[in-house]
């Protein structure tokens, strides 16, 4: 290239083929080997053919996070007055201060600090530096370094911090840790015994609860080591910033990345390394690149580099390009610096391209990437670590440090919960297969510290998506700790007497979920420990109830939430009737689970709520006129679905169901999430194939917009044309929507239950019923999983069927499928193992 500058913009993709063609080139050393030998292995999840790393030897950092003692804002009685959206409430100082001894001054010593929005140190008096976030951009947890060598001395030392908390990211319904975090309201620190970027060197101090603090300015020089700080309370720490996976949820611990030595992640999860599928928007702005091609290279055999020909005027001047990592990746960039000198580049994730390559934060998100634009300080060849997140792109560009900035690679870190795809399917038709590939990958995308709704926006617990994803992961891969610890988690969080994640609805399909849990598993000893959270939760539900007319009263707890669609969410009729009969199917789960348990008395009472709640709702909610309750696609499946009147479903087909589409301004709105109950209930009134046909136009057409994993929300007739400012969920629309939510992954249960037609006739499999399907497929072959490993189902409507029962299936009913579309009388199956079937 040049060498003076060259400001041109190159879109041409670099290092690209069409994306699918590279994903073979991610292969390493497979993990996990396929069950069932018909599918071949997915190449969307790199989890499932990348070498993955266990962090089993790290060891959690000890440092922890602190604040000023009884004044954290989320443990407040007023909490609700200091929103964490306004940044002039909780302005005043917050003073902190610890003594430490040092044998003999180091070479060298960085500090480390990390937490509120501004802060100024000293060590023994003397300021290491002033540090400040901009409170506008969505992330304000950074971590900011100084050196501090020239201040340390031989004894006694002190370290003194002024620090005030800011404006924190949004942290819905997380547990009060997390709140207190996204507030910035914590203060964690430590003084490295080394350089920058050093972080095997020995601490000299840490934050923990020897500190002392104080609210306020004081007279003297409080920052000096003569300073008498005895009647200073001693600090509130919230324990050390690895100790509990609740510090690493909902983005709060985003900015952390530059932290020596933090993980940030559970034991749990694992690490892969995955290098670009290509670049676009190269820009050489003041400077110019070499060895380009290297980016995408599976083993770079030379270093990347940037040449800075003079000092940028701006930002935007400065060398640029945008990484696609060819689909959506949970995790974080990685880069990796061949240096001798610091470095920083800009970083902004992108779930489409649009977003990444957005700068301007706007309100509510519109017209920003969802985590801002992110300095990264990268020491001498040494690594540094981008934002957790989620996303496909990166913009990159590189600011300043050496004349020529090298790099060994720009890779990125995902971040993954270990699984086998036990499930699988595969049919004659490419575009379903893609559908419950796309979703299941979507569900893996979800399970992190938890099972999360999305990986990039709320990365948090919520029992409505966890009815969802709960099904999905179950069938796919038979995982059930992560489920477990989910709802144990969700349960705990919990305030006796509110509903779950504050919404009454979700209090009925953490229920609901349990009870999916239990029909796969069979876990009896998990529902029996559960017992008495679900006695409580099912209380909570009951005094919600109107005595009088046997619903929900309108002033029940919580928001009232159904569904992202109009009249489905606040205080609305149609919130409160969704909510009702997902009451009705909470109390219909509940007498299996509480007999589980051993409580006959209270499963007996549960019945007897359910059949009174029955009653109410039907008399109350089904129009007499037409046999439907109104004509929402949502509310009528919660009709079919809770059997509210088994002889209306031909009415709720006939008047509801028989026209479901949108391509027309009349045409009901409906989000991914419900869609799968959706299908469900076409099913139920019989209408399996009319359910395929509308799987396929909706989640293939996520699939025709260039989805990799699918969407929080979607609609057939928005605009395609910057598809992703179209987005509408939350009461929002733009790049806060997210592009992996697990609540639409709902297919893979949907296929593994009507068309390889697996169903759980006893808790755990131990007896199943058959009913697989070709719905018009020439052909269908794939697996469930179960806690006794898969059942594998191969359907072909000239070969017929073969069926694999694994050892632990102590017995079967098969419904057979005639080749003229039904069903023939059921045979039953005694034992495990391989069956061949002509089809009659």
């Amino acid at each position: 290239m040049p060498g003076t500058p060259n400001r041109r913009l190159r879109r041409s993709a670099v290092g690209a083929s069409p994306v699918l063609g590279l994903l073979v080139l991610f292969v390493l050393v497979p993990v996990a080997r396929p069950l069932c030998a018909q599918a071949a292995p997915s190449l969307l999840d790199p989890a499932r053919t990348a070498v993955l790393t266990d962090g089993a030897a790290h060891a959690p950092l000890p440092e922890e996070y602190i604040w000023t003692a009884g004044d954290v804002t989320v443990r407040r009685p007023d909490r609700s007055k200091f929103s964490w959206s306004r940044t002039d409430l909780r302005t005043e100082p917050h003073l902190f201060r610890t003594h430490f001894h040092v044998v003999k001054v180091p070479q060298s010593g960085t500090l480390y600090l990390a937490g509120p929005r501004w802060a100024r140190v000293y060590l023994n008096g003397t300021l290491l530096g002033e540090f400040s976030t901009n409170t506008d951009q969505p992330i304000n947890f950074r971590v900011f370094h100084a050196d501090a060598t020239h201040a340390l001395r031989a004894g006694d030392n002190l370290l003194a911090v002024e620090a005030i908390r800011g404006r924190g990211v949004v942290s819905g319904a997380g547990p009060d840790s997390t709140h207190q975090i996204a507030y910035g309201e914590v203060l964690v620190a430590k003084l490295l015994a080394g350089p920058f970027g050093g972080e095997s060197a020995p601490a000299l101090v840490i934050t923990n609860r020897n500190w002392r603090s104080h609210v306020g300015l004081v007279d003297g020089d409080w920052m000096n080591t003569d300073f008498d700080d005895s009647a200073w309370p001693g600090v509130e720490s919230l324990g050390p910033v690895e100790s509990d996976v609740d510090l690493m949820q909902w983005s709060a611990d985003a900015g952390m990345y530059g932290w020596p030595g933090y993980r940030g992640m559970s034991s749990s999860l694992r690490n892969f390394v995955l290098p670009p599928a290509q670049m676009t928007h190269v820009y050489d702005g003041n400077g110019s690149f070499e060895h380009l091609d290297e980016l995408t290279s599976e083993r770079p055999s030379e270093d990347f580099a940037v040449t800075l020909h003079e000092p940028a005027a701006t930002d935007a001047e400065a060398p640029s390009l945008l990484l696609d990592f060819g689909r959506e990746i949970a995790g974080r960039i990685l880069i990796e610096s061949a240096s001798t000198e610091d470095m920083v580049v800009s970083v902004a994730y992108g779930e489409s391209e649009l977003e990444a390559l957005a700068t301007g934060i706007t309100p509510e998100q519109r017209g920003g990437n969802y985590l801002g634009t992110n300095l990264i300080d990268i020491p001498p060849n040494g690594i540094a670590r981008g934002p957790k997140s989620a996303f496909r792109y990166v913009r990159i560009r590189f600011l300043r440090g050496a004349p020529v900035m090298r790099f060994r690679s720009i890779r990125v870190e995902g971040i993954t919960y270990p699984v086998t795809y036990m499930g699988s399917f595969d049919s004659s038709d490419p575009e379903l297969n893609r559908i419950w590939e796309t979703a299941a990958y979507t569900a893996h995308l979800s399970m992190q510290d938890g099972i999360w709704d999305a990986p990039k926006r709320d990365r948090g617990r919520w029992a409505g998506d966890l009815n969802v994803e709960g099904r999905v992961i179950l069938d796919a891969f038979g995982d059930k700790f992560l489920l477990e610890d989910t709802l144990r988690r969700l349960a705990e969080g919990t305030t006796p007497g509110q509903p779950v994640n504050g919404i009454a609805g979700y209090t009925a399909q953490w229920i609901s979920t349990l009870s999916i849990l239990y029909a796969r598993t069979g876990d009896r000893a998990f529902i029996t420990n559960e017992h008495d959270v679900l006695l409580r939760l099912l209380r909570t539900m009951d005094d919600d109830l109107d005595p009088a007319t046997g619903l929900l009263k309108s002033t029940a707890r919580g928001w009232g939430f159904v569904d992202w669609a109009p009249g489905l969410y606040g205080n609305t009729s149609g919130a409160r009737i969704g909510t009702t009969l997902e009451f009705l199917r909470a109390y219909e789960d509940a007498p299996a689970l509480l007999r589980a348990a051993g409580d006959e008395t209270d499963a007996q009472h549960y019945e007897a709520q359910a059949a009174h709640l029955r009653e109410a709702a039907r008399a109350a909610y089904l129009s007499p006129a037409t046999q439907t309750v109104g004509d929402t696609w949502q509310l009528n499946a919660l009709a079919v679905l809770t059997d509210l009147d088994p002889a209306q479903n031909a009415a709720i087909w006939n008047d509801v169901f028989a026209h479901v589409k949108q391509d027309a301004p009349s045409d009901p709105e409906i989000s991914p999430y419900f869609n799968a109950y959706l299908l469900d209930a076409m099913a139920r009134t019989g209408h399996d194939r009319e359910a395929l046909d509308w799987m396929r136009a909706y989640w293939g057409g996520m699939l025709k917009e260039g989805a990799t994993s699918f969407w929080e929300s979607y609609d057939l007739r928005w605009p395609k044309t910057d598809f992703h400012l179209s987005l509408q969920a939350d009461g929002t629309s733009g790049f806060f929507v997210s592009l992996a939510h697990g609540w639409s992954s709902g297919p893979v249960a949907w296929l593994s239950e009507n068309v390889l037609g697996v169903l759980p006739a006893a808790p755990g499999y131990d007896a199943v019923e058959l009913h697989p399907h070709l719905l018009g497929l020439a052909f269908v072959r794939g697996s469930v999983a179960t806690p006794h490993g898969p059942i594998v189902v191969s359907l072909d409507q000239v070969k017929g069927l073969t069926l694999d029962l694994p050892k632990g299936v102590e017995s079967a009913r098969l419904f057979l499928p005639t080749k003229s579309g039904g069903e023939a009388a059921p045979i039953r199956l005694t034992h495990s193992g391989h069956y061949t079937f002509a089809l009659p």
